[in-house]
């Protein structure tokens, strides 16, 4: 006899909207989080594009900005201005949303259990032990648990910042890149006019250093109002999602854009697959089935996944006077229309397609490490 239909791994955004979705086809569901407080600590930056109401629910109140354009620096500071008509993102309160979500799933009949560390998880049993001493089963699991010690990514840290006598526009973001940091990158997050969530992730040890003086770069003036750190999984398009009655979903899965280290917009769409694939799993009582869910979410975002990787690869390949060159070359061949127009936080792709159709990145790219360049793309 199981206790539940199905047990869902971590209260995070992913685990609860999929645990949502569960309930909402009238199964029994566990949520099972280690916190007492869900969404504490904090530990993304809240920018999520405006796509994300179409993925999930987002009441306005949980919205603190909207943005419409970014302004990216090059290693000397040469600076590209993309700005967009209508809303491009939003900043959102994460710890409160997390905590919507979480008492959205409870109020569609979600069990939430929460202080209940998972120690271990018999994959082919369905059994979960929490604090080593209870044990509850299901048929099938979800592994939402987030990032674990000894999976491969990127470390993150980010400040909440407040600026004493610079004002700047809310409606931009502002984004360093830097070799010394790549593929990573530092961004400046706007939550008003003086204050912003200014932070990285790279692979480096040494961005403490880079960190500060972009800090400083738009005033020696401020004060730390918090530090939040935490870890980016290394997105992997070869992946197993899945094992014996398990599935895996968000930062778990390694979930998350290799541009950008964002992983809601991703998460959601998955959980809706992973619903869609566990209620068929459960009506046919097959846990085999569960591999559809692997399949159709590869189907869907490998391409995606892949050309993002291949951007991240080649950036690794630019020293920072290639970096400058490049931005320095793009606005001297007018090409922030082109990027205005087919640039996507989410779809990379049709931007990338575009510029190798009219032949642009050969005329950005230094021609010395061209021929590494076409191996990555080839």
């Amino acid at each position: 006899m199981w206790d539940y239909d199905v047990l869902v791994l971590g209260a995070g955004p992913i685990g609860s909207t999929l645990a949502r979705l569960l309930a909402e086809r009238d199964f029994k569901v566990g949520l099972v989080e280690k916190k007492s407080i869900i969404g504490l600590p904090l530990q993304c930056a809240g920018l999520v594009s405006w796509r994300i109401k179409e993925v999930n629910i987002l009441p306005d109140e949980f919205i603190i900005n909207r943005i419409k354009g970014a302004i990216i620096h090059s290693p000397s500071n040469h600076t590209l201005k993309i700005s967009k008509d209508d809303v491009e993102a939003y900043v959102i309160d994460r710890i409160s949303y997390d905590q919507y979500l979480a008492e959205e799933a409870v109020s569609n009949g979600v069990e939430l259990l929460k202080n209940s560390k998972v120690t271990k998880v018999d994959y082919n049993q369905g059994k979960v032990t929490i604090k080593g001493h209870d044990i509850l089963s299901a048929p099938i699991i979800v592994d939402a648990m987030g990032f674990k010690p000894g999976q491969r990514g990127f470390k993150a840290k980010q400040y909440l910042v407040e600026f004493q006598d610079t004002i700047m526009d809310p409606e931009f973001l502002d984004l360093k890149i830097d070799a010394n940091i790549s593929p990573g990158f530092l961004w400046r997050i706007p939550l008003s006019e003086t204050r912003a969530r200014i932070g990285f992730f790279s692979e480096s040890r040494k961005s403490w250093d880079f960190l500060v003086k972009f800090i400083k770069s738009f005033s020696p003036h401020f004060n730390i109002l918090k530090r939040y750190y935490g870890n980016i999984p290394a997105p992997d398009p070869n992946r197993k999602l899945y094992k014996g009655r398990c599935i895996f979903i968000g930062d778990s899965a390694a979930q998350v854009k290799p541009t950008t280290g964002g992983g809601l917009i991703l998460g959601f769409k998955a959980a809706k697959i992973a619903a869609e694939t566990i209620e068929e799993a459960i009506n046919h009582d097959d846990y085999n089935i569960l591999k559809k869910y692997h399949e159709k979410y590869h189907e869907i975002h490998d391409k995606e996944i892949k050309n993002q990787l291949r951007i991240q690869k080649t950036f690794k390949l630019l020293e920072n006077d290639e970096l400058d060159n490049i931005i320095l070359k793009i606005k001297e061949k007018n090409l922030e229309d082109i990027i205005i127009e087919y640039g996507d936080m989410d779809n990379q792709t049709p931007l990338i397609q575009e510029f190798l159709k009219r032949g642009l990145l050969t005329s950005i790219i230094p021609s010395f490490i061209w021929k590494k360049v076409t191996k990555i793309w080839k």
